[in-house]
């Protein structure tokens, strides 16, 4: 007698069989649009697929409370925070809220960077250093950990408690999606939401989004960290 058990499985979870090598070259059709869009969505959709669950959870996400209307056309703050972003809310689309999360931490940690980078940080009257930086903190201020990083643009009043709250929100709620195996995801999706809209705001406030006699007007420091980042490369 024995005390097998059995348990349900699911069959080839990572494959995307009408793209697998074995499939094509059983078939000459390629496959289509609704097919890699079937296979991007949540398992449960495979087979009760509706295009309308997409356009429903973009206009789910697309409720943020501050705005992002434009950005500046420079190769780092697209690759570092508007592309990012734009990612995070497409994952949001096919149902992949992790992703969502995981892109608007990385949006975060990447305008905490931008934000000291652009201050005129000053110590005994002069311009930090790198060297001071390693002095002070321990390490560059890139290379702290999030939670760290925080605190220092708290503690030297770059960021207001607002600007603070939502790089908090998304550190806390990242870090038990990411690294916690007791973690369920029951309230997934609405995480997604809040931090996506927590990084939108986050972005806003590093690049701003003021208008003035119908001109876009960005923040003063960044145009001064982007005029800097020029001229050393030009030199």
């Amino acid at each position: 007698m024995t005390n097998e058990k059995m348990i349900l499985c699911e069959i080839n979870p990572l494959a995307f069989l009408e793209a697998d090598e074995s499939w094509a070259t059983s078939t000459q059709d390629k496959p289509t649009s609704e097919a890699v869009l079937r296979f991007l969505c949540p398992a449960e959709e495979r087979f009760d697929f509706d295009i309308e669950r997409l356009l429903a959870r973009y206009r789910q996400i697309s409720t943020e409370p501050v705005r992002l209307f434009a950005a500046p056309a420079e190769q780092r703050i697209l690759d570092k925070l508007i592309w990012p972003l734009r990612n995070a809310k497409s994952s949001f689309m096919v149902g992949n809220y992790l992703a969502t999360i995981s892109l608007s931490g990385m949006v975060a940690e990447m305008v905490a960077i931008l934000l000291w980078e652009s201050t005129d940080s000053q110590i005994n009257g002069r311009t930090m250093t790198k060297d001071d930086e390693n002095h002070l903190f321990g390490r560059g201020f890139e290379k702290l950990a999030q939670d760290r990083r925080i605190s220092i643009l708290s503690a030297y009043r770059i960021i207001s408690e607002g600007t603070k709250s939502n790089f908090d929100k998304i550190r806390i709620v990242r870090n038990r999606y990411l690294h916690l195996w007791s973690k369920d995801h029951d309230q997934l999706p609405n995480d997604g939401i809040e931090c996506f809209h927590a990084a939108v705001s986050l972005v806003v406030t590093a690049i701003g989004q003021d208008v003035q006699e119908g001109r876009f007007v960005l923040n003063p420091q960044l145009i001064r960290y982007l005029d800097s980042q020029h001229n050393a490369i030009e030199e």
